[in-house]
């Protein structure tokens, strides 16, 4: 594939994976002028729930372009893979950023202390905190100067991004407190991308 059309091929995801954002924003403005529906009677509620759901779907995006490859044999498509694991990531920042708000907007304010009793206090926050401190540390050694300098500690830490998905999974499913169907949905496409890779993993032993 030509670098143009790879080029051109990162741009069209950029725009497809964050058009979901533009309809937030619309969303939000809505709200704020009291005009349509907006984003309904808990605005950061459906805010927070859309964008975890949002970097839970890029997520498992990433994920899947390994398999794609060794379906299709091309190659090509890892050069898609850290770009969407990155918008991934800007969505989980974006989810935690609106807990803060949501935070903030207390009597007293927010403090760290707070932050520090909610991690302690409710294990789904707990689990969600550690799912984030695991994609911020990919999101960080995601460059290509971070690749070159850890070498195959590279790929070791980056094997991380799997317990990562199933930690986010399930304070997905302690958030919404709706049914288990889409959480359990959402695992078994999980268990399905890594049953995907067992015959590469055993070709290589």
């Amino acid at each position: 594939m030509r670098p143009q059309t790879v080029l051109f091929v990162k741009i069209a995801l950029l725009v497809v994976l964050l058009a979901p954002l533009g309809q937030l924003g619309f969303q939000v403005f809505q709200t704020v002028q009291g005009q349509g529906d907006g984003l309904g009677v808990n605005p950061i509620e459906r805010l927070t729930h859309r964008t975890g759901e949002l970097a839970l779907y890029c997520l498992l995006l990433s994920l899947a372009v390994t398999p794609l490859r060794l379906l299709t044999g091309r190659a090509v498509l890892t050069r898609f893979r850290r770009l969407i694991g990155l918008i991934s990531f800007a969505y989980a920042v974006l989810h935690l950023g609106i807990y803060v708000l949501d935070r903030s907007l207390g009597e007293d304010g927010f403090t760290l202390r707070d932050v520090g009793k909610d991690i302690v206090k409710r294990p789904y926050i707990t689990i969600g905190t550690l799912a984030f401190l695991i994609l911020l540390s990919l999101a960080v050694t995601s460059t290509n100067g971070m690749i070159r300098r850890l070498g195959h500690s590279w790929q070791k830490l980056h094997r991380l991004v799997y317990p990562a998905a199933v930690l986010v999974i399930i304070h997905f499913a302690w958030l919404v407190k709706a049914g288990l169907t889409r959480p359990l949905i959402f695992f078994g496409v999980l268990v399905g991308l890594l049953a995907a890779r067992i015959p590469s993993w055993l070709r290589r032993k």
